[in-house]
């Protein structure tokens, strides 16, 4: 064919064995790929729809501009033409899930790769076996009672409209701005009668029953290639509309619960009557159980899509933010996640060379699950779920939501915007770019893992370099935009909303900065375990990163919507960093044992270390105690002023009675300052030769001597700052 036929809805015409065997068709002439791996007959009909059907292949669109008054029917078995947004296609076969290329080992492979073969076993099979799950009645019994309990507790329409205020302020894309928006729409549009400020039991259980009849519908996919696919209300239509399932409001209360757990304690939210007094870390757990009880709801007709495996996701992460990171329950949930997330096939899947909203937004949750795990498992330093051996996803584009939804001609203008590698070039920063930066840095993670976790590997220094080169390589193909500068400026003014919208973009800028130097940091410590370096890099880093997140810390007044991340960012980045330079000043005072590295020691400042753990130290200590790290850091809070008690008590006592000789009051101020040059002066041997001579300088004995200066103040003397009075 020179120009590939199409079927009246405008999508392409599959060849005759992919029609029959209901699979997706790469419309290739004359052999389809399918076909040609198959070996295969691949024929085109010139009239498919002619030719009578066989029984497995039967083929129900569906239309989604349903009322509310007909939502509970029967699914319509008429052909609509205008149906082309969606695949939703009722499987009559011998086995419930197709395999894939890649599936050979599936036990039902050998079945669906020679269907044809095996017409007649399946069509006996399938009509007098087909599963079509459990028909139980709902309208009493447990699970009637828990979805009841579960729509009671559903946030009000004020409730909701006060949290969806900080919608945007949610850098997560399993949190769709749009996806929760256009939901909240449908819910509060088709079901405002049944969740009103004065719902009761029986209103709510018209809903309950409207969300078990979905349930039991064929959960529509969008086709990548159909032109309806680019709309908006077929977007819609995949997660909600007349679809409207217990997954998605799952996901509603998942997002509630993040809602409530970025909130301050005072915020005017908890005051609501129907919050009963609820705090942010009670809100959101009250919210955690709803997300839960969804999941629960589905097992009669359990099905791992998409929808399914965000709302676990994000059931998963607000577990996590309400208890410590460091709870072993964390890591069971999120591995229940990762194994969701494979048995919808979302850890493969094809390159992006057609942009629609679906492919865009499975491209970031994707990419994001596969980063997460990476970060999680350097976290708790336990192997990683997924690996790059097995999986295969595409980097999502730099694009906002607004693009992304606002129809064929706005998506097709953004991408025309893009620079080769698919970066904006707008300047912004948006939800998808953040993910990007950190997706680009997954490899090298996960090469450090490899190094670090691996049963008896001896790695060389060669294969660490190699890493170290090719982090650098990542971070050099960063845009401008979102590149790290020390001499950026945070804003000055936080109330206006220019201000706070550049200090959200310093603030993401800043994060994608530390993750690099996380990077940098596990590097320089897998060199420093082998002995193959000193330790002076990995202690300049993490003086780099604890400065970095102290200096985000001074800002705070224009981050408060962002507070909420302070204790993770002190956890993750800040208490490895601090525990390099405590060792380090440590074996500076000699209060612990030298590296046993045979390379020169680390040279620091130990007035400045002293001053960042001080500082890092009121920062654990301003963390809030309804945080979910807030235990964890009091208990490193405590570490760090022993630490530091440590190295003052090795000065000394501050006075030396043995030493101190009585003067007249008129030679006492003139004699002290003469004194304390010469002290300095003959103790630390200052010389040119000294100076000039680097091994023959020693910073660390310079810096303690530093610190007699104390010693040497008279502290009856009144305001010793002052200039005009100086107690020399």
């Amino acid at each position: 064919m020179a120009v590939p036929r199409r079927r009246q809805n405008g999508v392409p015409q599959a060849c005759e064995p992919c029609r029959k065997s209901k699979v997706r068709c790469d419309h290739e002439s004359p052999r389809c790929s399918r076909c040609t791996m198959r070996n295969l007959n691949c024929v085109y009909h010139p009239a498919p729809m002619t030719k009578r059907r066989s029984p497995f292949t039967f083929h129900t669109p569906l239309r989604f501009d349903t009322p509310i008054a007909t939502r509970a029917s029967s699914l319509s078995s008429a052909a609509d033409p205008d149906s082309g947004g969606f695949d939703v296609v009722e499987r009559n076969t011998l086995f419930q899930k197709e395999v894939g290329r890649h599936q050979t080992t599936r036990f039902s492979a050998v079945f669906f790769e020679n269907q044809e073969s095996f017409v007649p076993v399946i069509n006996d099979a399938t009509n007098s076996h087909r599963e079509t799950g459990r028909e139980l009645d709902v309208k009493d019994g447990p699970r009637m009672e828990l979805a009841i309990n579960t729509l009671m507790n559903f946030p009000t329409r004020r409730t909701c409209d006060m949290l969806v205020a900080d919608l945007h302020h949610i850098y997560d894309v399993w949190l769709s701005p749009t996806m929760i928006q256009k939901c909240l729409e449908q819910v509060w549009r088709d079901y405002g009668d049944c969740l009103g400020d004065h719902r009761t039991r029986e209103s709510v259980s018209r809903m309950a029953n409207d969300l078990f009849h979905n349930d039991k519908k064929l959960h529509p996919m969008p086709q990548s290639d159909s032109d309806t696919s680019f709309d908006c209300s077929t977007w819609v239509n995949w997660f909600s509309g007349a679809y409207l399932r217990w997954e998605m409001l799952g996901i509603l209360f998942g997002w509630a619960g993040i809602a409530f757990k970025h909130k301050q304690e005072w915020d005017s939210v908890f005051d609501l009557p129907e919050q009963q007094r609820r705090d942010r870390n009670t809100a959101a757990d009250k919210m955690r159980e709803c997300a839960n009880a969804c999941v629960r709801l589905c097992e009669d007709h359990f099905e791992v899509s998409d929808i399914m495996v965000i709302c676990m996701k994000n059931s998963s992460k607000l577990q996590s933010v309400i208890i410590s990171d460091e709870s072993d329950r964390i890591r069971v949930d999120f591995g229940t996640v990762c194994s969701a997330f494979i048995t919808a096939g979302l850890h493969r899947q094809p390159s992006l060379d057609k942009v629609t909203p679906f492919s865009q937004y499975r491209a970031s949750i994707a990419a994001s699950i596969y980063y997460l795990d990476k970060c999680e498992s350097l976290f708790n330093a336990r192997p990683p779920m997924l690996s790059r051996r097995y999986c295969q996803y595409p980097l999502p584009l730099d694009l906002c939501e607004k693009d992304v939804y606002g129809g064929r001609e706005r998506l097709a203008a953004a991408l025309a915007r893009l620079d080769s590698n698919g970066w904006n070039t707008d300047g912004r920063i948006y939800t998808t770019t953040w993910l990007r930066a950190l997706a680009m840095l997954s490899p090298i993670r996960e090469g450090i893992l490899e190094l670090s976790l691996s049963v008896n590997l001896q790695f060389t220094k060669l294969e660490v370099e190699n890493l170290i080169v090719q982090l650098r390589q990542i971070v050099a193909s960063y845009p401008p935009h979102i590149q790290y500068r020390r001499s950026s400026e945070w804003p000055s003014e936080p109330g206006s909303g220019f201000y706070s919208q550049s200090a959200h973009d310093m603030y993401i800028i800043t994060r994608i900065h530390l993750d690099i130097l996380q990077c940098h940091f596990l590097l320089q410590r897998l060199l420093v375990s082998r002995e193959f370096c000193g330790g002076q890099d990995l202690f300049d880093i993490a003086q780099d990163m604890i400065s970095i997140i102290l200096s985000l810390w001074h800002n705070r007044d224009q981050l408060q919507d962002l507070n909420y991340a302070f204790d993770w960012i002190s956890v993750s980045y800040g208490m490895p960093s601090a525990g390099i330079l405590c060792i380090e000043l440590l074996r500076a005072c000699k209060l612990a044992p030298p590296s046993p590295a045979v390379h020169s020691s680390v040279q620091l400042s130990r007035s400045s270390v002293v001053q960042n753990l001080t500082m890092f130290g009121a920062l654990l200590d301003w963390i809030r105690p309804t945080d979910n790290n807030a235990q964890l850091s009091r208990k490193f809070k405590k570490v760090l002023q022993r630490i530091i008690d440590a190295v003052f008590d090795s000065l000394g006592p501050l006075h030396d009675n043995t030493d101190v000789r009585p003067r007249p009051n008129n030679e006492h101020q003139p004699r002290r300052q003469y004194g304390l040059q010469d002290e300095l002066e003959q103790s630390r041997g200052y010389s040119s030769t000294a100076i000039d001579s680097e091994h023959d300088f020693d910073l660390a004995q310079a810096t303690i001597i530093d610190m007699d200066w104390l010693n040497t103040v008279d502290w009856t003397q009144g305001a010793w700052l002052e200039q005009s009075n100086q107690p020399f």
